[in-house]
């Protein structure tokens, strides 16, 4: 997956995605009262909300262009008393010599861990950055039956937003591969840019690929690494995980306290 491609076009995509994770990962960081690690910080989306908050974050990430645009961001923001810090790392490595009572791992970063072994290996650094009675939070879409049966090479729309860096809108869509062998999807999206007149004056197609796990699996990982879950809702504003849930909210600790 190419992240600096993504950088240009990441802002575009979530600006459908609407704010509930970020108020619930910003409550989470005030309850914590800092500081907060973030892992897969992308452009700042959360962190730098939390930092607005007036929490001390770090947020790491794998793409310098996705911390080009984070740094970006908090430089223009006039919100900011507090400090933030955006270092580049790798989540599946990931070894800053800190502890912090709140980790975060928000918008399905998980996912992008592509077998058992790395999403495992990812939440035991991410453990690793625990400091004692420290929690770690994430987020991930409950797999969809019918997500994962669909085979059609029809592009489905994703909605649409506006271009921040243009004013333009843009029409997002995406065609999904999917694998339920492997649990993997492959997820080709496309931007479509439109002038004034509805006319696309510009078409990307970015690449997502990413691995699925069903709430059982998260447990047996989660074992793996040495935590448990305190809480999992089926929502960001703690409603519980059901059959027709859409999101797995957990919030997790070291077993041994």
């Amino acid at each position: 997956m190419d992240y600096d491609a993504w950088a240009k076009w990441y802002d575009v995509f979530y600006a459908t995605a609407g704010t509930e994770d970020v108020d619930f990962y910003v409550k989470v960081a005030k309850s914590s009262g800092g500081p907060v690690l973030e892992i897969g910080c992308g452009t700042g989306r959360v962190s730098l909300p939390i930092a607005e908050a007036g929490i001390d974050i770090v947020g790491v990430d794998f793409s310098p262009a996705m911390l080009a645009k984070a740094n970006e961001r908090g430089s223009n923001s006039r919100n900011l008393g507090i400090s933030y810090e955006f270092i580049r790392g790798d989540m599946r490595t990931l070894a800053l010599g800190r502890k912090f009572p709140l980790v975060i791992i928000p918008a399905r970063t998980l996912y992008l861990a592509l077998t058992p072994e790395e999403q495992v290996q990812s939440l035991r650094k991410a453990a690793e950055h625990l400091a004692p009675g420290g929690i770690l939070a994430f987020n991930l879409f409950v797999p969809d039956p019918n997500l994962i049966s669909d085979t059609s090479e029809e592009p489905f729309s994703m909605g649409e937003s506006i271009n921040p860096a243009t004013g333009l809108r843009c029409l997002l869509s995406a065609v999904n591969s999917p694998d339920p062998v492997t649990q993997t999807i492959r997820s080709v999206q496309t931007v479509e840019e439109l002038d004034e007149s509805g006319s696309v004056v510009r078409t990307e197609h970015l690449v997502v690929n990413l691995r699925f796990m069903y709430p059982s699996e998260v447990h047996l990982i989660l074992e793996d690494a040495g935590l448990v879950a305190d809480q999992v809702y089926g929502d960001f504003f703690g409603g519980p995980l059901e059959e027709d849930s859409e999101e797995m909210v957990w919030v997790v600790r070291h077993i041994n306290g």
